[in-house]
């Protein structure tokens, strides 16, 4: 029988846990109410009770938030490189015979075209069809897109495989003082890195 007292589950982040806990390390653009969100979200998850409770939920939330942090990055990394391969090919579509307007379709209109097949699902599609229809299908972008940033790309994978790392030794630091907290933190850590995790609070 397990002798395991089950505490009532934090509503909110008290004012003295928020000064013992100190402010995020967060990158300009990064919100603080997501980081508040997924931090209290964890503390509801795994039933936080005391700082030392929290202590180790901020110190898994930040290696979670970072890790998804560099995901977010090696994906923003190679949509870059997807459409400046975009610009690129739609360049080749260029007659140098062509009307003057044609000249600046080349000079901006492929840019800014590209951007948009980023951001615009219905223009990303006639782009694909468009390029398909000349030899470029989407594999064949991504694959240059790829290769134009595989170095940075590895960069990133080494560094998300090093936050995974550390999450796992914070964990085993926290096992060997409170198992029960330390298997929820690991669950719901691992839930909102594969992005399964909802919160159960009521």
């Amino acid at each position: 029988m397990s002798n395991i007292v089950k505490t009532t589950p934090p509503r909110k982040m008290s004012t003295e846990i928020a000064k013992l806990l100190g402010e995020p390390i967060l990158w300009r653009g990064e919100s603080r109410e997501h980081y508040d969100a997924m931090l209290l979200g964890i503390a509801i998850s795994v039933g936080a009770n005391d700082i030392v409770d929290w202590l180790s939920v901020k110190d898994v939330t930040d290696q979670v938030f970072d890790y998804r942090r560099l995901q977010e990055i090696k994906a923003a990394s190679i949509l870059a490189k997807q459409i400046e391969v975009i610009e690129g090919l739609l360049k080749t579509t260029y007659d140098p015979k062509a009307p003057k307007e044609d000249m600046e379709y080349y000079i901006s209109g492929a840019r800014n075209d590209a951007r948009r097949w980023a951001s615009d699902p219905e223009f990303e599609k006639k782009i694909d069809e468009k390029l398909a229809a000349r030899g470029h299908d989407s594999a064949s972008i991504r694959a240059k897109a790829y290769s134009l940033c595989a170095a940075e790309l590895q960069a990133l994978d080494k560094a998300i495989a090093d936050r995974e790392l550390r999450r796992m030794g914070t964990l085993r630091e926290i096992y060997r003082r409170d198992e029960f907290l330390a298997r929820r933190l690991e669950r719901t850590s691992q839930q909102i890195i594969d992005g399964e995790f909802s919160e159960a609070a009521e």
